[in-house]
Parts: C-alpha cells; sequence; structure tokens
C-alpha cells in the first residue's frame, strides 16, 4: 500500500512501506503509544522491551506484583483506552475493574468501611481521630530517614517537587474520592490482554531486549540492541522513521549518553517501595468480605483480592520493611488464623523499577537540539495530569501520538470499542 507521509522535515513523500515506528519501553505510556499508533493506517509499530515481562511499572515477574494497582476515578484517558481493550472473557478490561471497598480503622471501634478514599476526608472516622492524623505527619518524607536502620524504603521525596507542582499535586488528590482495582492478578487482568490485542493489530512486541544507542539518520533513526533471546538473539541495528522512548528516565539519560545526544535533565532520587504478594488459605474468614478491598493502617497498604484469595501489601511509612514485621501486622490487621499459603516480595529498589518523584520535565529538556523522528513519552514528562501515575503516562502517550501523527501526516482509521 502506498502511503503519503509528511517527513519531520515538512517534506512530503509517496512510498510503498509502512511509517515504521519504535517504542522503546513496554509500560503503560509505551503500550499506550502503540495502541494509539495502530489506529493509523500505513503505520508498523515495534515495541521493545528490556526486562523479561512487559508492563513496566504494572507488570508482574517472579517476585510477584510491583505493587497495588489502583486506578483513581478520574483516570479518563486510560479508561477510554481500557474500554477498547477485550478482556479475557470478551468484555473491555475496563469493565473487570471493580470499585475499591476501603477501610480505616478507628481505635475504638475498630476496622469500619468509609465513602471516602482518604480516610482524613471521610465522616464515618471521628473528627478527633482525624485531627491526629494531621498533627501527626511524619518529620521527613523519607522512611529510611524516619527510622534510620530499620527501614529499606525511600517513599516520597517530596524535596524533589517545588511547591507549585505539590499544590497541583493536592489539588488533583483532593478530587479524587473513589478508587478502582482489579479483583485479581494486574498480568492476567490487563497486561495479558493489552499484550494480546496489539499483537493481533500487528505489533511486534519484543522483550528481552536492551536498547544501546540510537543513531540519527537522514531519512530516520537507527536503533541498535541487544536481545538476549528470540530469533534475533544477538546485538544487532534496524532503522525507524520514528522512534518513541518511553522508557523510564534513569534508563533513558544513560542512553542518550551512549547515543551522544545532550540531555538538560538532571538524575533525581526516585520513590522506592516494598511489595508483597501473598496468598491465603481459603478458609479465613477475611475473604468473605467481596473484594477488592483496601485496609491501611500505619503505612503498610493492603488490597484484599477475596475472589483469588490473596492480598496485595505495599510499605509506604511502616515503621520497618523487614518481611517479618509486615507480614506479624498483615496477620493481625486482617485477622489471619492459617498460615500463609505463599508470599513474594519485590524490594522494587532498582531505579528503572522506582516512580518518578520530582516536578515533572519539560519534553524539551530530554534534549538540548531537535533530532528529527525522535520523541519521548511518559508519566514523568509535563502533562495535564499532576501525579506520576497510569493517567499521566496514558495522557502524555496520547499527546505523543499526536505529534507522530502531525509530523507523518497519518490517517485516522475508526475508534473500535469493546463491550
Amino acid at each position: 500500500m502506498r502511503v503519503s507521509t509528511a517527513s519531520p522535515t515538512g517534506r512530503s513523500t509517496q512510498q510503498e512501506a509502512s511509517v515504521r515506528v519504535c517504542v522503546i519501553g513496554s509500560g503503560i505510556s509505551g503500550l499506550s503509544c502503540a495502541f494509539h499508533l495502530t489506529e493509523h493506517e500505513g503505520v508498523e509499530v515495534t515495541v521493545l522491551e528490556r526486562d523479561d515481562v512487559f508492563g513496566g511499572r504494572a507488570n508482574t515477574d517472579a517476585d510477584g506484583e510491583h505493587c497495588p494497582r489502583i486506578f483513581l476515578d478520574d483516570y479518563h484517558a486510560l479508561f477510554d483506552t481500557l474500554r477498547r481493550i477485550p478482556g479475557p472473557d470478551g468484555l473491555s478490561v475496563h469493565a473487570h475493574l471493580r470499585r475499591l471497598r476501603r477501610f480505616s480503622y478507628a481505635h475504638a471501634r475498630g476496622w469500619i468501611e468509609v465513602s471516602h478514599l482518604y480516610q482524613v476526608f471521610a465522616k464515618e472516622v471521628p473528627l478527633g481521630q482525624r485531627l491526629r492524623m494531621i498533627r501527626l505527619r511524619p518529620r521527613t518524607p523519607l522512611v529510611a530517614e524516619l527510622y534510620p536502620g530499620a527501614n529499606a524504603n525511600r517513599y516520597g521525596p517530596l524535596r524533589n517537587f517545588s511547591r507549585f507542582a505539590l499544590l497541583r499535586m493536592a489539588t488533583s488528590l483532593l478530587r479524587s474520592r473513589t478508587a478502582f482495582a482489579f479483583d485479581g492478578p494486574t498480568q492476567h487482568h490487563l497486561v495479558d490482554p493489552w499484550v494480546r490485542h496489539l499483537t493481533g493489530r500487528g505489533v511486534k512486541l519484543r522483550n528481552r531486549t536492551t536498547v544501546t544507542a540510537l543513531t540519527p539518520l537522514p531519512d530516520g533513526i537507527a536503533v541498535s540492541y541487544d536481545a538476549r533471546s528470540g530469533p534475533g538473539k544477538g546485538t544487532g541495528t534496524e532503522r525507524f522513521d520514528a522512534v518513541v522512548v518511553a522508557a523510564f528516565v534513569p534508563d533513558v539519560l544513560p542512553l542518550l549518553r551512549a547515543s551522544r545526544l545532550p540531555s538538560a535533565v538532571r538524575p533525581l532520587s526516585h520513590t522506592h517501595c516494598k511489595a508483597f504478594t501473598v496468598e491465603l488459605d481459603p478458609a479465613e474468614p477475611a475473604l468473605a468480605v467481596t473484594g477488592p478491598a483496601m485496609y491501611c493502617r500505619d503505612g503498610i497498604n493492603i488490597v484484599l483480592q477475596s475472589s483469588h484469595q490473596r492480598c496485595l501489601v505495599l510499605v509506604t511509612r511502616a515503621a520497618s520493611s523487614a518481611d517479618d514485621f509486615v507480614l506479624g501486622k498483615v496477620r493481625e490487621y486482617l485477622g489471619l488464623r492459617y498460615p500463609l499459603r505463599s508470599v513474594r516480595v519485590r524490594t522494587n529498589q532498582l531505579a528503572r523499577e522506582a516512580v518518578w518523584s520530582a516536578t515533572y520535565l519539560r519534553p524539551e529538556t530530554m534534549l538540548t537540539q531537535t533530532v528529527p523522528g525522535l520523541f519521548f513519552a511518559g508519566s514523568y514528562l509535563r502533562n495535564s495530569y499532576p501525579v506520576d501515575s497510569g493517567e499521566g503516562a496514558a495522557r502524555v502517550a496520547l499527546d505523543t501520538c499526536r505529534r507522530v501523527r502531525a509530523a507523518y501526516g497519518l490517517t485516522t482509521a475508526p475508534p473500535s470499542r469493546v463491550g
């Protein structure tokens, strides 16, 4: 099929081959980019992922879930995409999201279900307790400094944010009253259906492939890579008309240096956390609660997925992140009576696993000189959603695809929607 394209320099050309786009990174931003690009006629998309599994910070590896995957009620761009991806049973991925029941602990009453996502705003929590929550805020945003020697977590480095960015983030959180979650594994409900959908649309997804350099060419960009498995195992180079870098900032900066592409971005601290995937005995009384349900107390956040007889635990501001301490608290909070079936632990201490916790980057700071055909995506870039999240990733991906469409004169195909 002949397609009419306009190169990034503005010159129109006629060519037999499709516009070839490489997306680096398979997190929500990368998968969203691939999804939107396949809606344009005459586009071939290849997604390269360095890890063994797809999904980025939504992935699941041998150590379990990256963290409990929570979706706020104003994730409009992401929800629009998830409504158009078939889930495991033919219904959309979005149709498998369930309202997250929120439980707060009151010392005089035990666990009570509250109507607001944040217990400090929940009318069911006694006013005195809410006032104590406000007064007892941590002295430092870093858990490792709050409890020296007892905690490896570094969660919430607010020092990387400007005051204006913190205000925007707080305003956004105040708007969110409800959250949603899958009542089962993220891999099963989100990542696998997304990957299957993209594969069905002709997207080539290659994992265990590390991009080592990007070389601008007169007619595109050469992507050099090192593949650890598959038919193309070994080092290689492929030419693409356009490249979208949707990887984590700590991976992007070394790649730009190796490619001799100067960047104005400086490295910053990241939010690290520890997550547990815990399989429960089917006889546990706690599983009688129809899920998903969230229990938060003393910096330990538990999402109970009763239909899969398990819970996901995220340690944020707990006094210790030691396994025995955390699991002991989980047993206490959920009133567990039987031995745990299995426990998988992810420390999420690697830079590429962490959350970009800083004021958003302006896209133009990624490169100090323009490279035609090279685009950037990811929740760390400036966008209309002020929190580093799946929604931020989805919005930046949509904006990036619009810029690719404009640069190459792509034709949009009619959008699809799943029941």
